[in-house]
């Protein structure tokens, strides 16, 4: 509709620059870059139009996914605390987290499973 709206408007500039004395050829010329506008007006997405997107995920879930893996790795390390001294305080101390602060390895894992 408003496409139709936009060409009866140039239509109407063309008329109009024909009656003040121009020829045919040239009215049309002239009438052409402003219809040109208009219709590109129209073809554009307005600022109030709705844009549908899919909801964003819930949330948790890759936390989730953390926590367990996190979770069994500590039960393992509870069960080595080799694995645990070697492994998991070098990545705490990197991260700059104290590991003698840290409760111990089946502490841990404990919580991580009340988390998930």
């Amino acid at each position: 509709m408003r496409t139709a709206l936009a060409l009866a408007v140039g239509v109407i500039i063309g008329v109009v620059i024909w009656l003040l004395g121009a020829e045919p050829f040239w009215a049309a010329a002239l009438a052409v870059p402003p219809t040109a506008f208009g219709v590109l007006i129209t073809r554009l997405p307005r600022a109030t139009d709705i844009v549908w997107s899919p909801e964003p995920p819930p949330p948790g879930t890759i936390s989730t996914a953390h926590a367990s893996t996190l979770a069994s790795r500590l039960a393992e390390a509870a069960e080595n605390p080799r694995r645990y001294q070697e492994r998991f305080r070098a990545r705490l101390r990197r991260l700059g987290i104290e590991a003698s602060e840290m409760p111990g390895p089946k502490e841990l894992a404990e919580r991580l499973r009340r988390v998930e």
